[in-house]
C-alpha cells in the first residue's frame, strides 16, 4: 500500500465525500481495523458534531449542541481558543457565547465564565454580556 499499512490511526483520516458514502466509509474502516475498533471509531465520528470555537465566536447565532455534555465541551473549546488567541476581541465575543448557554444551563456557563474571567487580557473592557451574566458570575464566585 502506498504510504504504509492502513492502521487504526489512518482509519480515522478516511474522508469520503458525497451522499450515501457513509456505507463505503464504514466498510473501509471496519475492513481495515476490525469490527470492534471500527464500530467504535465510526460511532465516535458520527457523534463528533461539535461546532468549531472560531465559528461560534464569529457568529453569535451559530447553533449550539442540545446535550449538556457537548455544551460543556464546546465552552471548554471556546475558552481554550480564546486563551490561545489572546486577543481582547475573542475574549469579549466568548462572553456572548457563555451568555447564550447561561440561559439554558447556568451551571455549565458558570464553569466556563470562571475560566474565561481568569484569562481576561490586560486592559480589556468588560462587555455588556458580562453584566447580563451577573447572576451566573455571582454563583461562580466571580462577583460580589
Amino acid at each position: 500500500m502506498i504510504g504504509g499499512p492502513f492502521t487504526s490511526e489512518r482509519a480515522g483520516r478516511v474522508e469520503v465525500a458525497g451522499a450515501g458514502m457513509e456505507r463505503v466509509r464504514a466498510e473501509l474502516v471496519v475492513g481495515a481495523v476490525g469490527e470492534a475498533a471500527g464500530f467504535e471509531l465510526l460511532s465516535w465520528l458520527r457523534d463528533l458534531d461539535l461546532p468549531d470555537p472560531a465559528t461560534l465566536l464569529a457568529d453569535p447565532t451559530a447553533p449550539l449542541p442540545d446535550r449538556v455534555d457537548r455544551v460543556h465541551a464546546v465552552l471548554g473549546s471556546v475558552v481554550a481558543h480564546v486563551a490561545a488567541d489572546g486577543s481582547t476581541d475573542a475574549w469579549q465575543r466568548a462572553w456572548t457565547v457563555i451568555g447564550r448557554v447561561a440561559r439554558r444551563t447556568p451551571d455549565v456557563a458558570a464553569t466556563a465564565a470562571r475560566s474565561l474571567a481568569a484569562r481576561r487580557p490586560h486592559g480589556a473592557a468588560l462587555p455588556q454580556a458580562v453584566l447580563e451574566l451577573a447572576p451566573v458570575l455571582r454563583s461562580a464566585g466571580l462577583m460580589p
